[in-house]
């Protein structure tokens, strides 16, 4: 079975900065050893990605994204400022996704098919984000995580590649994050934090489960995560109370709790199953499903 290898390309020193102080920080030259790590990794098994690119990343850091294109992979939007979408009106939402979908296609020179939105932000109640997408000549969108998070996910979801059909006429792909179902319970085991505190043997059965299931692995992974250095938010930066600093300390420990066993992780599955780009599975002899939207979210 062909399963799908996404990659949220953004710079960790970045955001997490702007999480601990409200201020947005120039992006860090860590992202280009970062991504030079998982580029030899994915070209070593031979497998293509979606790197699901953040405007203001690409802005900082052209050539990165260049590069990962020439090699092959495909490049969709991750939106341009990583604001999540519960905290962005339609028009604002727009006028992200328009502006990161420019720079990103002046870059490669390609269309952008495919979108992800900042944290899994696409929510029930922000569901409109779909028709914004279709409306501006998205093909998919991969945002969705089924499952009961504070923070993110659709319970209910359908955990599978759907065509919805939209209003207005309208239609789009949903490719949501992987989750296998235990009992009444339905477990996340996509990637991130997730993938870095799982053993490996658990994560083996998990995909096991959703070939059995007949479902492809839609997995994610972030450049940081495979950094041979130790993350910092405090590498060239320094925060200005120490309310910011004791959420640095925060994030430092808990971003890199787990992290050192992400590439054999990513290694390992890669050797185990076969991996594509979102716009290639699509383009595959693939059957799915197509409904209509609205019916399943109510």
């Amino acid at each position: 079975m062909t399963n799908i290898l996404t990659i949220d390309l953004e710079d960790w020193h970045q955001l997490i900065r702007r999480r601990v102080s409200g201020n947005l920080s120039p992006a860090s030259a860590a992202v280009a050893r970062q991504v030079d790590a998982l580029l030899e990794l994915l070209e070593r098994h031979r497998t293509q990605a979606t790197f699901f690119t953040l405007g203001m990343l690409a802005e900082a850091y052209p050539n990165v994204v260049k590069r990962i294109a020439a090699q092959g992979h495909e490049i969709a939007s991750h939106g341009y400022a990583h604001l999540p979408t519960h905290r962005l009106s339609r028009q604002e939402f727009t006028d992200d996704c328009k502006r990161a979908k420019a720079l990103l296609e002046d870059l490669t020179g390609q269309p952008v098919r495919g979108y992800r939105a900042a944290e899994f932000s696409v929510r029930s109640r922000t569901l409109w984000v779909l028709e914004v997408l279709a409306e501006l000549g998205f093909l998919y969108d991969s945002s969705i995580f089924p499952i009961r998070h504070r923070r993110y996910g659709i319970p209910g979801f359908a955990p599978r590649v759907v065509q919805y059909a939209l209003r207005g006429g309208k239609q789009l792909f949903e490719i949501p994050l992987a989750t296998v179902s235990l009992g009444p319970a339905t477990i996340p085991v996509a990637g991130g934090g997730y993938f870095r505190l799982m053993p490996v043997w658990l994560i083996r059965q998990a995909m096991g489960k959703l070939h059995a299931d007949q479902q492809p692995i839609v997995a994610y992974f972030h450049p940081y995560e495979f950094d041979s250095r130790p993350l910092d938010v405090f590498e060239d930066w320094q925060p200005s109370s120490w309310a910011h600093r004791l959420r640095g300390v925060r994030f430092n420990w808990h971003q890199n709790l787990g992290r050192g066993t992400m590439p054999g992780k990513l290694a390992d599955l890669l050797l185990r199953h076969r991996f594509t780009s979102c716009l290639a599975f699509l383009q595959g002899a693939h059957q799915i499903e197509r409904r209509a939207l609205f019916s399943e979210a109510g």
